[in-house]
C-alpha cells in the first residue's frame, strides 16, 4: 500500500496498480425478491447470493451479458429465510444456512444437493463457515450453540455451549488450526479445532483463550487475514482478527499461538489482544472481509456503504450505490471484484479497476470443466440421489430354493465370489454375474462336514476357504477347485468359527470348549493356546495388521491378545452375552485424531442385548513397536435399533465406513459407523443370521434361518462414500504435530522412499524438523552427498509456512505459467497430484471434488477408473523453485 501525488490512492491488484477512485458499478442483479443477507464468490467468478425470500442464487460470469444465473438456479431448499452462504475453499461446494434451523450442502456446479444438517434443537442458524482444509463445518446460530461437522463423513463431531448469546461470527486461522466465535454478548472464544474434532474425547471442550466485553452491544462478524506473522521462534505465529457489530467501529485483534505438539499443549499457548479500531462508517457494521492476499479488508454497514481499508487502517475507498443497508460483502478471489447484498433487494458488483465491462473475458479459457456440462450424467444423478427415495437398498436377488437349512454364515471374496455354511452340512459358492445375481458353480456343493456348518470365510486373497462346523472339524479348502487342503485336527466339540490373519499364514478357530487356538495354515502345527474364557467363544477376529486378537464369550465379556499375550478384559461387554465381533480394517479408523505413539483399532461387537457397540482400541507404540502393556478401550459409538438379540456384525472392506448388522427381529441394518446413524433397514421374513459385503460395496448377502439367501445392491453415494473416504484426509496436522510415520508419509509423497529406513531409526519427527537446523537434522542420518541435497531441499520446502508461500504467490501473480495453476480452482497449486484421467490438480481441490459427491473427471466428464492420487513430484519442484526463487 502507499500514496503518490495528490490525493490520489492506490493500492494493489494483482501486482497491477489500479486506482481506486476509478472503482465502478460493474453491475447491478436483481433476482431476488427479499433483502439479500450473505453473498461470497466461488473460483474464476462464480457467485452465490442467499436471501430473506428463502432462495440461494448461483452467477456466473458471461462475457456479453456479465452475470447471469446458472439454469439450475435459484436453489430452493430451506423453508425460511437464508442467513449465511459460503463457498468451500477449494470451490466445488457451497453451504448455505437458513432461520429453518438447517445448513445444506450444495455441489456448487450442478446444483444437486449432498447433505442437510440439522442444528441442535433445529434453532436459526446465523453463520456457517469451512475450515480452510475443507474438513469440517462450522455452524451456529440463535441459541449460541456451535456444531462442527466432519465433512468426510457428514455427520455432527460435537456440539459447543460455550456462548450464551446468538452467536453470528465465526472465523478459521489460515492453517486451519484454531476456530475463532463470537456472540451478542460480546464474548470472543479461540477454540483448538484439533481438540474440538477429537471424537475419542468426550469430556466438554474449553476454549484456549478467550475474552469478555470485546464488543459493545455484541458481534454480528469476524474474518482472519490469510497472513501469518512468524518471529525467529519457529513455533510462535500471529493471525490478525477483524470484528464488527452493533456500532460502527470495525476492531482489530491479535491472536498469538505457540504451536506445540499437542501432547504438550500447556495453559497460555495461544492469547488474543486488540491491536486497533478502523474508523470511518456512521452506523452499525453488517460484515467485514479479508481479500484473499489478507491486504485488504472490505466491510459494509447500515450507513448504506461498502468501505475498503488497508492494513494500516487506513479507508482507501466507500463505496456509494445502495439505497438501504447493506448486510454482506466479499471480493472475488482475484480481489479486482467486490460484491454487496442490501436490504434493497439488489446485489452491487463493484469493479475496482475501473477498468472492465459486461464484454470483458474474465473466465480462464481452460475452465472448460466436465462438471459444467449438462446432461444427466452418472455422477450428476449419483449426487441428485444423495438425499431422495432412490438413494435405497435394493433387492437384486431371494434364493429360496437351494438350501435345505438354515444359512449360518456367509462370505465374500471380492466381488466375484460368494460362499455360504448352513445347518444341511453343505457348502456352497456361487459366482457373481454381470447382472449381480448369483450362480452355483459346478464343484459345489462341498460336503464334508457331518453336522451344521458354523462359519465359513475366504481368505484375503481368495485362493482359500475355511469352513468349521458342529461335528468340531475345520477345513481350509482351495476356493478355485474346492479340494481339501488342510484340516484342523478334530475338535470334540463345536467349532463356532474360523478366521484367517490378514496375511493369510495363521486362521484361528475357537467353540464350545472354551479355548481359541491359532494354527499355521501351512503345516495346522498350533501356534499358541487362548484360555481364559468361562464359557463358549462365540467369535474372534484379528485385527488388520495381524497384531492383536479378539476373542468373545457367550458370557458378556471380551478379550484381548497380543499371539497368546492376554492383555485386556472387557466385562460385560454386553447382557446376556456376545454373539459376534469384527475388526475394521482402517488402521487410521477414526478421523480426525492422531494419537501421538499409539497405533489405533476399531472394533465392533453385537450381543443378546440387541446392541452393537463400536469400541476404541488405542495402543501404545514405543519406538514403533506395539507396547502390550499398555492399552486403552473404551465405547466409541453405541448403535440402537434392533428389537433382538444381534446374530452377526461386520465391517465394509477397506475404509470401514460401514457397518452391517443381522437380528433376531428378522431385520439387516446398515450403519454409518461416524454418525452411527442406521442408514437402511432390510427387512427379511425370517431370523437373520449372517452378512456379508462385495470389497467394493456394491452388493451385501445376508442369509436367513428360513434357508434363503438374499443378495441387495448397495446405492451409488454409499459405494462411493467408502472407496473415496479412506483416500481423503480429514485435516491437515500441523508440522510440530507429525509423528515418525507421517514423516515417513511425507518422504513418500516427495519421491525420497529410498531412505526411509534411515528415518524410522532416526525418529525423525516434526517437533525435531521445527527446532533442528537442517544441518544438524542431516549430521545425524547417513546419507549420500546426492540423498543429503535433496533432503535438506526438501526440508527447506517443507519449513515455507503460509505467510512465506503467500508472500511469494501474490508477488508473482501474473508472472504464473499456466501449467501450475489447478484447473479446479484457478490458483496455484501447492501440492499438486495427478488421477486416473491424466490431468493434475490441487491434492484439496480434488478430494474437496470428491467429497462433493463426484467421481468424474473435472476436465473430461468421463467416470475415472479410480480415485487413486498420487503426487506430482517433478511439478511441485518446478513450482517451488518459481515461487522461492531457487535453482
Amino acid at each position: 500500500m502507499r500514496k503518490v501525488s495528490g490525493t490520489r490512492q492506490w493500492f494493489c491488484l494483482n501486482k497491477m496498480e489500479v486506482t481506486i477512485e476509478k472503482a465502478t458499478i460493474l453491475q447491478c442483479l436483481t433476482g431476488h425478491t427479499s433483502d439479500v443477507t450473505s453473498c461470497d464468490f466461488g473460483p474464476n467468478f462464480m457467485l452465490v447470493t442467499g436471501s430473506s425470500d428463502k432462495t440461494v442464487r448461483i452467477w456466473e460470469w458471461s462475457p456479453g451479458a456479465g452475470f447471469v444465473e446458472k439454469s439450475f438456479s435459484p436453489l430452493r431448499g430451506h423453508k425460511y429465510g437464508v442467513t449465511s452462504v459460503k463457498v468451500s475453499p477449494q470451490g466445488s461446494m457451497v453451504a448455505t444456512a437458513s432461520i429453518d434451523g438447517t445448513a445444506i450442502l450444495w455441489n456448487l456446479h450442478s446444483g444437486n444437493k449432498i447433505h442437510t444438517m440439522v442444528q441442535v434443537n433445529g434453532d436459526a442458524i446465523r453463520v456457517c463457515r469451512f475450515a480452510p482444509d475443507s474438513s469440517v463445518l462450522v455452524t451456529a446460530g440463535d441459541n449460541g450453540a456451535i456444531c462442527i461437522w466432519d465433512l468426510v463423513h457428514r455427520n455432527l463431531i460435537r456440539t459447543i455451549f460455550q456462548h450464551e448469546g446468538t452467536t453470528q461470527a465465526l472465523a478459521f486461522t489460515p492453517d486451519s488450526q484454531y476456530l475463532v466465535s463470537a456472540c451478542s454478548l460480546e464474548c470472543i472464544y479461540v477454540w483448538h479445532l484439533h481438540d474440538l474434532v477429537d471424537t475419542t474425547d468426550d469430556a466438554p471442550k474449553q476454549p484456549v483463550a478467550s475474552v469478555d466485553n470485546a464488543h459493545d452491544m455484541g458481534f454480528l462478524s469476524m474474518d482472519i487475514s490469510s497472513l501469518i506473522t512468524t518471529t525467529d521462534d519457529p513455533f510462535v505465529k500471529s493471525y490478525q482478527l477483524a470484528a464488527s457489530g452493533n456500532s460502527e467501529i470495525i476492531k482489530m485483534w491479535t491472536i498469538t499461538s505457540l504451536s506445540v505438539p499437542k501432547h504438550k499443549m500447556i495453559s497460555g499457548c495461544v492469547t488474543i489482544e486488540e491491536s486497533g479500531s478502523l474508523i470511518g462508517h456512521t452506523s452499525v457494521v453488517t460484515c467485514v472481509k479479508f481479500n484473499s492476499s489478507g491486504r485488504n479488508l472490505v466491510s459494509s454497514s447500515l450507513d448504506k456503504l461498502v468501505k475498503l481499508w488497508d492494513l494500516n487502517g487506513a479507508c482507501i475507498c466507500t463505496l456509494k450505490g445502495h439505497t438501504r443497508y447493506v448486510n454482506s460483502v466479499a471480493f472475488s478471489r482475484d480481489f479486482t471484484l467486490v460484491v454487496s447484498g442490501s436490504n434493497d433487494k439488489s446485489v452491487i458488483i463493484w469493479d475496482l479497476s475501473g477498468e472492465l465491462n459486461l464484454n470483458s473475458e474474465m473466465v480462464k479459457a481452460h475452465h472448460q470443466l466436465g462438471c459444467l456440462l449438462d446432461g444427466g450424467d452418472q455422477e450428476n444423478r449419483m449426487v441428485m440421489n444423495a438425499e431422495s427415495e432412490e438413494n435405497s437398498v435394493t433387492l437384486i436377488e431371494k434364493l429360496d430354493d437351494i438350501f435345505e437349512g438354515a444359512i449360518n454364515s456367509c462370505s465374500f471374496h471380492g466381488d466375484s465370489m460368494v460362499a455360504t455354511g448352513s445347518s444341511d452340512r453343505l457348502v456352497r459358492m456361487f459366482s457373481v454375474t454381470e447382472d449381480l445375481t448369483l450362480e452355483e458353480v459346478t464343484n459345489s456343493p462341498i460336503d464334508s462336514h457331518s453336522y451344521a456348518v458354523n462359519h465359513v470365510e475366504f481368505n484375503k486373497g481368495g485362493e482359500m476357504l475355511a469352513t468349521c462346523s458342529l461335528d468340531g472339524w475345520v477345513n481350509v479348502w482351495d476356493a478355485a477347485t474346492a479340494d481339501r487342503i488342510q484340516s484342523v485336527p478334530a475338535n470334540k466339540l463345536s467349532v463356532r468359527v474360523c478366521r484367517f490373519s490378514p496375511d493369510s499364514n495363521w486362521i484361528i478357530t475357537a467353540g464350545d470348549d472354551e479355548i481359541a487356538v491359532v494354527w499355521d495354515v501351512s503345516s495346522m502345527e498350533q501356534i499358541c493356546v487362548l484360555e481364559g474364557h468361562s464359557d463358549a467363544i462365540t467369535c474372534a477376529a484379528f485385527s488388520p495388521d495381524g497384531n492383536l486378537i479378539v476373542t468373545t464369550c457367550s458370557n458378556a465379556d471380551f478379550r484381548l491378545w497380543f499371539m497368546d499375550n492376554q492383555v485386556y478384559i472387557e466385562d460385560g461387554a454386553h447382557d446376556l452375552g456376545i454373539l459376534s465381533c469384527d475388526f475394521s480394517e482402517n488402521l487410521e479408523p477414526i478421523p480426525n485424531v492422531d494419537l501421538l505413539d499409539s497405533q489405533n483399532y476399531l472394533l465392533v461387537t453385537s450381543g443378546n442385548d440387541s446392541l452393537v457397540k463400536l469400541w476404541s482400541v488405542a495402543v501404545e507404540k514405543i519406538d514403533n513397536n506395539l507396547n502390550h502393556d499398555s492399552i486403552q478401550v473404551k465405547v466409541w459409538r453405541c448403535l440402537q435399533g434392533h428389537g433382538g438379540s444381534v446374530f452377526c456384525v461386520r465391517f465394509s472392506p477397506v475404509s470401514g465406513e460401514l457397518v452391517c448388522s443381522t437380528a433376531t427381529d428378522r431385520q439387516a441394518r446398515i450403519w454409518s459407523v461416524y454418525s452411527a446413524d442406521c442408514l437402511h433397514v432390510l427387512e427379511h421374513d425370517s431370523i437373520v443370521t449372517s452378512c456379508a459385503f462385495s470389497k467394493s460395496c456394491t452388493l451385501l448377502v445376508t442369509g436367513c434361518f428360513d434357508k434363503t439367501l438374499w443378495v441387495w445392491k448397495l446405492p451409488q453415494q454409499l459405494i462411493f462414500q467408502s472407496v473415496v473416504a479412506n483416500k481423503v484426509k480429514s485435516r491437515a496436522k500441523i508440522l510440530p504435530d507429525w509423528n515418525n510415520k507421517d514423516v515417513l508419509r511425507w518422504l513418500k509423497d516427495v519421491g525420497l522412499s529410498e531412505i526411509s529406513e534411515t528415518i524410522t531409526l532416526s525418529a525423525l519427527d516434526g517437533e525435531k524438523i521445527m527446532s533442528l537446523q537442517d544441518d544438524e537434522i542431516l549430521a545425524n542420518l547417513e546419507l549420500t552427498e546426492e540423498q543429503s541435497e535433496v533432503f535438506a531441499k526438501e526440508l527447506n520446502w517443507l519449513k515455507k509456512d503460509e505467510r512465506q508461500f503467500n508472500s511469494s504467490y501474490w508477488s508473482k501473480i501474473n508472472e504464473i505459467p499456466e501449467e501450475f495453476i489447478c484447473p479446479i480452482t484457478q490458483e496455484i497449486m501447492r501440492d499438486p497430484v495427478k488421477i486416473s484421467d491424466g490431468f493434475t490438480y490441487e491434492r484439496r481441490a480434488i478430494t474437496e471434488w470428491f467429497m462433493s459427491g463426484k467421481y468424474t473427471s473435472p476436465m473430461t466428464n468421463g467416470v475415472l477408473s479410480n480415485t487413486d492420487i498420487s503426487s506430482n513430484v517433478e511439478l511441485r519442484n518446478a513450482i517451488r523453485t518459481f515461487l522461492y526463487d531457487e535453482e
